[in-house]
């Protein structure tokens, strides 16, 4: 075997061990879910439905907060069997611990939302004409995201019709 022919499988082996280690990197980057993040999944995926259909005439809903972390347990029971709940101003201010709301810009409802398990990315709340409400919440990522729970606290000119939650992960 000739010298430069030896020099080039040897460079060839070479640049291949230099892959190995972003390798076991790129593969590393997905793991399960701990017992606790895949009961928390599950719990939100419940609270997920379909999508909404139709054109898109959303519109962002500016007036609203996500319930404190100290109130989710509440929250959360509050949501158990319907996606919306109409909840008073004091009910409000004390479910985010925030003094935005005021009568006079409309009804407080207790809406059901899923975001990521780590707060990272913004769900984000929207309003059609006809009072359907959308909160659609994601991540970008290669790896499957865990879900969590995220209820908010909107304020609307008037009752809702229907809510879309959404979670949608990009992985592009």
């Amino acid at each position: 075997m000739r010298k430069d022919t030896i020099l080039a499988a040897c460079l060839s082996i070479s640049a291949l061990w230099g892959w190995v280690p972003l390798l076991f990197v790129a593969s590393g980057c997905c793991k399960p879910f701990d017992p606790s993040t895949k009961q928390e999944n599950e719990e939100a995926r419940v609270w997920v439905t379909e999508g909404w259909r139709g054109v898109y005439d959303w519109k962002e809903i500016t007036l609203w907060r996500t319930v404190s972390e100290s109130r989710l347990s509440r929250a959360r029971t509050l949501l158990q069997t319907n996606s919306v709940v109409q909840v008073t101003i004091e009910e409000a201010r004390d479910l985010t611990g925030e003094f935005i709301f005021d009568e006079s810009k409309g009804k407080t409802y207790l809406l059901r939302a899923v975001g990521d398990a780590n707060g990272t990315f913004p769900v984000e709340p929207s309003v059609r004409p006809n009072g359907d409400i959308w909160t659609g919440g994601g991540a970008n990522s290669k790896c499957p995201v865990p879900m969590r729970r995220r209820p908010i606290v909107a304020q609307l000119e008037k009752a809702p019709a229907n809510v879309y939650v959404t979670f949608y992960v990009n992985s592009d």
